[in-house]
């Protein structure tokens, strides 16, 4: 009876270990089947799309999962696919990558903003979906093929989620207590910090929103919520509703993004001109520097005729811009905010608008150094962003 019951057991004990045997053969198939959880996962969906007399082909690119050792080798082969296939529209970005990944490795994260660059591939984060850590550093590799070279394109879609954190290497299983590992960890995630601001600059981007993200707990993530965030990163906003606002609101928040915030949003404080008052007076700037400068004759004289009521301020002007001074062009409707600042005789703003049409607008900033341009823009693709407060938060 023992000796049954070492070879085969009970009854009962024969059917739990069968069912046990069971249920490890339908594990192991599972995992032979079904692909790995861990690793980033490509799916490609090409459309055709014709535009004009051609028909050409789109693809989207798919990136879900976390950045691991190895998955920037994998996009690179897809890419060099979609190359080799051809058929894209010229002018296009080879194709476009969709993300939504909590991040990962870091330096997976930079090697595929990398590769970005290189191919020409756009980036988007979609509404619902999030790309955070190492995955926002790789979105900001998205451009588009430029015959100088690439071209900055990246896209968030309202809805979407992109964040930003410091970086800390893994807790020192050799130190005394965990408070010390985790200290040692901090430190070496600054040194990975200054790795990240090359990269960012690498870019082509101002690493200053970043460096705000870095300086944070690594714990914290940033999210771009703000228009001026969205600009600073030179991010396209996708599906965002342009608010019912005044010509006087709209000049106020173009002039405020303009200035990076310098000049508040006071549409109270924003005086209507005229086209032809809006162009004597950025006219008689440039003679106010002229004249500190001790400029005479040639345009000095020409302005000083001009503004004493001569004829011929829409050829001057348009002389003066053609010559590369930042006068903007003059839009329907025109709007003067000037706001004094401590210590310096003045900052002001002048904005031109299209009353019809919101993303046809132009500025220019006037300091006690004379006409200067926006002190950042936007991306070519969404100039309404220069609509909304630079503060205001728009996702």
């Amino acid at each position: 009876m023992q000796a049954f019951v070492a070879a085969g057991g009970t009854g009962e004990t024969r059917r739990s270990e069968s069912l046990v045997v069971s249920l490890l053969w339908v594990i192991a198939a599972i995992l032979l089947i079904a692909p790995a959880t861990h690793a980033m996962t490509l799916a490609v969906v090409t459309k055709h799309v014709t535009a004009g007399a051609g028909t050409f082909v789109s693809h989207e690119i798919n990136l879900t999962g976390p950045f691991e050792p190895g998955g920037s080798d994998e996009l690179e082969a897809v890419l060099e696919k979609l190359k080799a296939r051809g058929g894209t529209k010229p002018g296009d970005s080879l194709a476009t990558l969709s993300l939504d990944s909590k991040g990962g490795a870091l330096e997976e994260g930079m090697r595929v903003g990398r590769l970005l660059r290189q191919f020409g591939v756009s980036t988007i984060v979609r509404n619902g979906k999030r790309c955070l850590s190492s995955c926002a550093i790789a979105f900001l590799g998205g451009a588009t093929r430029g015959t100088a070279g690439p071209v900055a394109d990246r896209q968030l879609e309202i809805g979407g989620r992109l964040g930003f954190h410091a970086f800390y290497a893994p807790r020192d299983g050799d130190a005394r207590d965990a408070a010390t590992s985790r200290a040692r960890g901090v430190t070496e995630g600054r040194a990975t910090s200054a790795i990240v601001v090359a990269y960012v600059l690498e870019m082509g981007l101002d690493p200053e929103p970043i460096i705000r993200a870095l300086v944070r707990p690594p714990e914290e993530m940033t999210y771009i919520e703000t228009a001026g965030e969205f600009m600073e990163l030179g991010i396209c906003p996708v599906a965002l509703k342009l608010p019912r606002m005044t010509l006087a609101e709209r000049a106020s928040n173009i002039c405020n993004n303009a200035s990076q915030g310098r000049l508040p949003a006071w549409p109270d404080l924003v005086n209507e001109y005229t086209p032809q008052e809006a162009k004597r007076l950025l006219l008689g700037e440039i003679a106010y520097q002229a004249g500190r400068a001790n400029v005479r004759g040639g345009i000095a004289a020409r302005l000083q005729q001009v503004l004493r009521g001569g004829r011929g301020t829409d050829a001057l002007y348009a002389e003066l811009a053609a010559a590369g001074l930042p006068l903007p062009v003059m839009r329907a409707k025109a709007y003067y905010f000037e706001m004094p600042v401590a210590g310096i005789r003045k900052m002001a703003c002048m904005a031109t608008l299209t009353p019809d049409d919101p993303a046809q607008y132009g500025v220019v900033l006037i300091t006690h150094t004379g006409l200067a341009k926006p002190k950042q823009s936007t991306p070519a693709e969404c100039p309404e962003l220069f609509l909304f407060g630079h503060e205001e938060v728009i996702n």
